[in-house]
């Protein structure tokens, strides 16, 4: 017998004696002794360590190739899962953005539609490898019967998929916000399709030198009180870390629980940050100036009045609009047919809208409710058409003739206080051009002009002009008491003329209600510390205040003081910063163009005190209009069909729909996914 360890491990010239290993051992009788005796051998030990080296080793060897093998598997099978994701994440945030609903009412394979998003997948695998094999591999299981591998369709990967895209988007937006380190929030509330009281937040920030305003979320509260919306911002920021110190500007409506003085947001955020200063929706302001000036008189309530009931009348009945179609195609062939369009206090540009549809149309208005009148047999509706077409008359075209250029004027300081990125500077420009503008219609040669087209258009249609002022014919006599008052003055002055009278009581006291309202809601109330600060920011964008002067005016210098001690920096540098700014870079006008400016020359290291105002000045919102904007997309994502959608899903689909800006990295969504739960597919 042999020794297997020996005669394969023993190799050297000192051990070529051993009988275990050459000539082997034929001795049966002491085979115990002598395998005990070679057991305990040195030449047998240092072979048994040399064997069991080598199975180490080999064993090694084989492992390290089998984990190559599975290893190279892995990754392949992992690269296949991560584009498979790549593409269903892609159809997810098409739905997302588009604002369409996921999910079909029947999803079985034998439905005939499995809602939008089964449709767009089993569609792409027409023409994508990925998804094809996908599908067929699922097909596969399910005939075979066997335990179906994960399919990534379900209403749970879905959902899963959207939050891990809105998770990625809020990052990037939080990022923005950390690297701007101010913000302001702007905040309005709306009701549901599901009768839900929504809160919808947006946070304004300079970001490299661009303003940005970004939606944050949206909130379902109960209670819509001051101290219930103070908790839920406080809660708000807590979540997504952002520090209410860093609070520059507050942006809200007009509502009393907003805007209140001791009980509203603005007051109670003030509390625990006082540099966050609130400013009222400028937007809304201006739309408030215009309802005011809507009811200055009872010419243009009745005018108004009269407008929206022309619209109801001739909307509501096909037959009426169908009526009002066929005689603007008649009254004007080959032109587009407009239609009339609803007034409404919250619309802020539907006046403009409304007025210049039916001074465009107001032929067709006065033919079709003639025919109305005429037709044989009497149509129900022809009495309503008598009093309308005899409510039509003079002073209601002549209204019509003044309000026109001046809502038309309105609507276009409307449209640019809406812009996102307008600064309070270039808000109080547009507002000084429209009381410039209202300054130089309130004359006599242009109210001769409106009255002159009014008179025209009421011999085209027919409509008679008064010869007198209307109440001229029997005056009152003014008891001897009251006639030095002035409003006795007023009622007893004798007008000349139509003319007269209609320029001094319908359309002086219209731009006169405007001019007050303007000066009034945007002067600010009194002498107040927003009102100061602003103030005092305001004066940072004058160029003519800093270069040119020996000597800096006084309030210049006080501007300077008041923002330093109240932000914080020194006042002989700032100084210094504005002049040198100034000197070197003369066409800069506004907000915007200076920010550009300071990033286009690397302001930021040159003054970082300048900086530091006018991204603050920058950073204080103007209006709420992007909130508004907002909500029209919720109409969109929250439906009457998906009026179910939980609160999160819901501020979820609306951050993918609005920040439709914000680049998509795929494999980080895909690395946000996998580390949601625990993931039965290797990503």
């Amino acid at each position: 017998m042999y020794c297997f360890s020996c005669r394969l491990f023993l190799n050297e010239q000192k051990y070529s004696k051993s009988s275990w290993r050459v000539a082997g051992v034929s001795n049966w009788k002491k085979a115990r002794e002598k395998i005990k005796e070679h057991a305990e051998s040195e030449a047998h030990l240092t072979s048994m360590v040399r064997w069991n080296t080598y199975k180490k080793s080999a064993l090694q060897s084989a492992f390290d190739i089998s984990d190559a093998l599975g290893k190279e598997k892995r990754e392949r099978e992992k690269q296949q899962n991560r584009e498979l994701l790549t593409r269903l994440i892609d159809i997810t945030l098409y739905l997302a953005r588009q604002g369409k609903a996921f999910r079909g009412d029947d999803e079985s394979d034998t439905s005939r539609n499995q809602g939008n998003f089964l449709e767009l997948v089993k569609m792409f695998s027409q023409y994508d490898s990925v998804l094809k094999l996908h599908l067929e591999n699922l097909k596969c299981q399910k005939i075979g019967k066997n335990r179906c591998q994960v399919s990534l369709l379900s209403n749970g990967t879905q959902n899963d998929l959207i939050k891990a895209l809105a998770t990625f988007t809020k990052r990037e937006i939080r990022k923005e916000i950390e690297e701007a380190t101010i913000y302001s929030v702007l905040i309005d509330e709306t009701t549901d399709v599901s009768h839900c009281e929504q809160v919808s937040i947006v946070v304004r920030y300079v970001y490299q030198m661009e303003i940005k305003e970004r939606f944050l979320q949206v909130c379902n509260v109960a209670k819509t009180t001051g101290e219930e919306m103070e908790k839920t911002v406080l809660d708000l920021l807590k979540n997504n870390n952002l520090q209410i110190e860093n609070m520059r500007g507050q942006g809200y409506d007009g509502a009393a629980n907003m805007s209140g003085q001791y009980k509203g947001l603005q007051s109670r955020i003030l509390q625990h940050n006082n540099k966050a200063l609130y400013v009222h929706c400028q937007a809304h302001c201006l739309n408030l100036v215009l309802v005011e000036a809507a009811k200055s008189s009872i010419h243009f309530i009745t005018f108004f009045n009269l407008v929206q009931k022309l619209y109801v009348f001739l909307t509501s009945s096909t037959k009426r609009h169908t009526a009002f179609v066929k005689c603007q195609e008649a009254l004007h062939p080959g032109e587009r047919v407009i239609q009339l369009q609803k007034l409404s206090d919250t619309r802020w540009a539907c006046r403009e809208k409304a007025l210049k549809a039916l001074l465009k149309v107001i032929s067709s208005v006065v033919k079709v409710l003639t025919d109305i009148t005429q037709q044989k047999p009497p149509d129900t509706a022809a009495g309503d058409a008598r009093m309308y077409l005899k409510a039509i008359d003079f002073e209601f075209l002549l209204c019509l003739e003044i309000a026109s250029p001046v809502f038309e004027v309105t609507a276009l300081a409307s449209d640019a206080l809406q812009n996102s990125d307008i600064d309070l500077s270039t808000a109080y420009a547009v507002v000084n051009g429209v009381k410039d503008t209202l300054s130089n219609l309130r004359t006599e040669q242009q109210f001769g002009k409106l009255f002159k087209s009014a008179c025209e258009k009421a011999e085209a249609a027919g409509i008679s002009i008064p010869i007198a002022p209307p109440g001229q014919q029997r005056q009152r006599r003014v008891p001897a008491k009251y006639s030095h008052s002035t409003h006795a003055a007023i009622e007893s002055h004798s007008f000349q003329s139509l003319e007269d009278y209609y320029r001094v009581k319908v359309y002086y006291t219209f731009i006169d209600v405007l001019s007050q309202g303007l000066e009034r809601r945007f002067r600010g109330d009194g002498e107040t510390q927003s009102n100061k600060i602003l103030s005092a920011l305001h004066n940072l964008t004058k160029p003519n205040k800093w270069i040119g002067k020996e000597i800096i005016g006084p309030d210049s210098l006080e501007a300077i003081h008041t923002l330093c001690e109240f932000y914080g920096g020194e006042e002989q540098k700032l100084k210094t910063e504005l002049r040198v700014f100034y000197a070197s870079f003369q066409d800069t006008s506004t907000v915007k163009d200076i920010l550009k400016t300071l990033r286009d020359n690397n302001g930021q290291d040159i003054f970082p005190t300048l900086v530091k105002m006018i991204t603050t000045y920058a950073t204080i919102p103007v209006s709420t209009a992007t909130v508004e904007r907002f909500f029209s997309k919720l109409k969109l994502v929250k439906d009457t069909l998906r009026n179910l959608c939980s609160e999160e899903r819901l501020s979820d689909l609306l951050l993918l729909a609005i920040e439709k800006d914000i680049p998509i990295n795929h494999s980080e969504v895909v690395n946000i996914y996998r580390d949601m739960a625990p993931r039965r597919l290797l990503l």
